[in-house]
């Protein structure tokens, strides 16, 4: 089993780079569950993504909606407890299933991760 960390720093709505790293990560968990252990961190303006109650009315996506059906497959979210902090963003503030981490935790997950994408 190949262990996938990917490390998201983009902003939500501002590019589709946040969005196409959660394609990555759905297409991967559709691969096959048994054939990787993804795992998410997000750091820098990527933490907003994760926010309850957004409205997208113009865009033909939902990143909350893309978070919640991974955390549903057993993905693990952190958000930089940093970057969270310095964007007034708290943990009743982002969806179940995603949760406040540090600088240590991605330490962790990436040492212990095969393959590392920085998006």
């Amino acid at each position: 089993m190949q262990k996938i960390l990917i490390v998201a720093h983009a902003s939500p709505y501002g590019t589709e780079k946040l969005f196409n790293s959660l394609r990555i990560a759905l297409a991967l968990k559709d691969y096959g569950e048994q054939a990787v252990d993804l795992k998410l961190f997000l750091m820098s303006d990527a933490v907003l993504g994760v926010l309850k109650q957004q409205t997208t009315p113009d865009l033909s996506y939902n990143l909350q909606q893309m978070f919640e059906i991974l955390s549903a497959q057993q993905v693990p979210i952190l958000l930089c407890k940093t970057c969270a902090q310095a964007r007034g963003v708290t943990v009743d503030m982002i969806i179940d299933g995603a949760q406040i981490g540090t600088l240590q935790d991605l330490t962790r997950w990436t040492l212990d991760a095969d393959k590392v994408m920085h998006i």
